[in-house]
């Protein structure tokens, strides 16, 4: 499948990497003047990176690489105590990597990875809301450890990459508080998580296929193909169970659901966000508060985000 062209700025095209743009870039602004360019960066996961594509992003200017991934995703590339041949390329071009996991170990069993798929399945932004809720609760330590850099080391040749997976969920969340932190327009901010569409666009069949073929759909369709009124909770324990769709014969009709389904896993809609920020405000007070009650941060550490991240008019 051909790559599409993505739109520079605020994408860069790299082999063997996903939705990597300069958030900035698309342009954002703040009421004190623009976000500065070269420090903020975001992607899909990194690891099937080679030398080259590392030195491509040296160049770009980014020197620091947080993984906001968990511990059993980093297990596909990472199973033994022995260091990846894409981790040692990045060591060797002069990238350092900082792992960040927003998720516990616990939280990546079958049961919670089933209660997030159900969540982003949803046919409403609630489903995002709810999940991205989660990721609030779970990631203050991750994404503090961020902020901390941002706010303290953060210049023109020194720029973070953040990335998680896809780039969309845990990485947007992070971008999404930051951003709405410094002032940027919500629907500028909004905007910005919606480029995710286009930069994932290169790989989104292939991701749709690929969680096609996992019991966990297949446990998903066949439950809705039986047409049962079931909780959230009672859909993802079915999904969470390996065998229940075994037996079920899937007609073609309904292996559809399941794609609509897979498809609004990997959306990025603006709504999600906007609505994401909404409970922010309502539930944690705002992305300052957030930041200061959850992520511990103090005062002066918030105005270095502010000192380092925008160009003041």
């Amino acid at each position: 499948m051909s790559t599409p062209s993505l739109p520079h700025p605020p994408f860069y095209t790299i082999p063997n990497i996903s939705n990597l743009r300069d958030a900035a870039l698309h342009p954002l602004t703040t009421p004190s003047g623009p976000l500065r360019p070269g420090l903020l960066f975001r992607s899909a996961d990194v690891t099937s990176l080679t030398q080259p594509d590392w030195l491509a992003l040296r160049s770009l200017g980014i020197a620091h690489v947080f993984d906001l991934r968990s511990q059993p995703e980093v297990a596909k590339t990472w199973p033994t105590e022995q260091t990846p041949a894409w981790a040692s390329a990045m060591s060797a071009a002069g990238l350092q990597r900082t792992w960040v996991p927003v998720f516990h170990d616990a939280d990546y069993s079958p049961a919670g990875i089933a209660a997030r798929y159900v969540k982003y399945m949803d046919e409403s932004d609630a489903g995002f809301v709810e999940a991205y809720r989660d990721i609030l609760h779970a990631g203050p330590g991750a994404y503090a450890r961020i902020f901390r850099f941002l706010a303290a080391e953060a210049r023109g040749g020194e720029a973070a990459l953040v990335h998680c997976s896809a780039g969309k969920d845990r990485t947007g969340v992070f971008f999404g508080i930051l951003f709405d932190f410094l002032g940027v327009p919500r629907g500028d901010i909004a905007d910005e998580y919606h480029r995710t569409e286009m930069g994932l666009a290169g790989v989104r069949e292939e991701i749709v296929e690929r969680l096609l073929a996992g019991p966990a759909f297949r446990n998903y369709v066949a439950a809705r193909a039986k047409g049962e009124r079931l909780s959230r909770e009672e859909l993802a324990r079915l999904v969470a169970d390996d065998g229940s769709g075994e037996a079920f014969e899937i007609s073609p009709e309904m292996m559809e659901v399941g794609r609509r389904a897979a498809l609004r896993m990997v959306s990025a809609r603006k709504e999600s966000m906007l609505r994401t920020l909404e409970m922010v405000d309502s539930e944690f007070g705002g992305s300052e508060k957030y930041m200061r009650e959850k992520c511990g941060l103090s005062e002066e550490e918030l105005e270095g985000l502010r000192r380092n991240l925008v160009v003041r008019d």
